[in-house]
């Protein structure tokens, strides 16, 4: 089988000449980040047939704040963050821009030659996530894998500098070795990704921590679903709290003052994203409405401060004003319509009537 060069670390191997250019404005000495930061680029192609094209998408997030992506294998690099142009001169983003076009050709040729003989069917999709984090003491540590169709494909193992293949798997098997037989590559990527990796971090959370430590405060507030009439099912408090960043909350009930402990009457929606760059998240919990608790969901946010944030429910809740407002409608029609029959039924009462009745 024919051995083509190693194309998935070319990105680094670009990438890491780049602090040998002069930076488009000098940067400062920068110390640790104060919370972990990780910078991740993850790439995406579909493999349709024999043809080498495939369609790719590629990204790349510090944190979960989206830097950089690119929309095809040839496409130009798009700033998803005003500050993600600055560190680098446009001339060094062509460079990069450039090289990575390269990488992307040479991960398709790569993986269709490996492919054959292998009875790997088309379509299938190819999953590379790779980059590294840093911690507030300084300390760090880089990652490399590969996945096809959700399986692993195959890792570099830092620790030892060796390529890792998922076991029983011929296709990562040669995958592994077409790596494996580059010694050199597998070094630099090696350095890159413990070395280089972690300067851009420093670099981006520099430029962008205007951004990434920002605090928006969450919006909360409770509900209740009823269940269905006659039906024998609980009454379900939602605490829906949205809008708020960093990611990291934490919420409760409160029955009674007292934290509701884990159990089947206790779910939560898991953290959703908004468009904004926000968060979202809902706990629900079921109640026995004529059991006579009260109830608050409890919200604690690095945003709040430690004051938390504490939105009741009871009789005076959501629930019950609805109620309660839905009941004074329900009056207030009931004597409007009488006041209409009444008004009906006098208008046309002939005037012999009404001296009868003494009106």
């Amino acid at each position: 089988m024919q051995q083509l060069p190693l194309p998935l670390p070319c990105l680094f191997v670009a990438w890491g000449a780049l602090p040998a250019i002069p930076m488009a404005s000098p940067m400062p000495s920068l110390p640790p980040p104060g919370e972990p930061q990780i910078l991740q680029l993850l790439t995406t192609k579909v493999f349709h047939d024999t043809t080498r094209a495939a369609d790719t998408q590629g990204t790349a997030l510090l944190g979960d704040v989206p830097t950089h992506a690119m929309d095809c294998g040839t496409c130009p690099i798009r700033f998803h963050q005003p500050w993600a142009r600055q560190g680098l001169s446009p001339k060094q983003w062509g460079d990069l821009e450039k090289a990575i076009h390269l990488y992307l050709a040479l991960i398709t040729n790569t993986v269709v030659t490996v492919v054959q003989g292998t009875g790997v069917s088309f379509p299938f999709v190819i999953q590379i996530l790779m980059g590294c984090e840093v911690l507030p003491n300084g300390t760090s540590h880089s990652f490399y894998q590969s996945v096809r169709d959700r399986h692993d494909l195959v890792r570099f193992n830092l620790a030892t500098g060796e390529w890792v293949a998922a076991p029983g798997d011929e296709m990562a098997q040669r995958v592994r070795r077409s790596f494996s037989q580059d010694r050199g590559t597998s070094s630099r990527l090696r350095f890159l990704l413990q070395n280089t990796c972690v300067a851009e971090i420093l670099s981006f959370a520099y430029y962008g921590k205007e951004t990434l430590k920002r605090q928006e405060r969450p919006v909360a507030m409770v509900f209740a679903r009823q269940p269905p009439i006659a039906s024998k099912l609980p009454l379900l408090l939602v605490c829906r709290v949205t809008g708020f960043y960093p990611r990291p909350i934490h919420m409760t009930w409160l029955r009674d003052g007292e934290e509701v402990p884990p159990g089947p009457g206790l779910n939560s929606s898991g953290l959703l994203p908004n468009a904004d760059l926000t968060y979202q998240l809902r706990i629900v919990l079921a109640i026995d409405l004529g059991a006579g608790h009260s109830y608050a969901c409890r919200v604690e946010h690095s945003s709040l401060g430690s004051r938390g944030l504490v939105v009741h429910w009871g009789p005076g809740g959501n629930w019950g004003v609805g109620l309660a407002v839905g009941i004074a409608i329900s009056l207030l029609a009931a004597a409007g319509l009488a006041a209409v029959l009444w008004w009906r039924r006098h208008r046309y009462t002939r005037p012999e009537q009404r001296d009868s009745m003494g009106l």
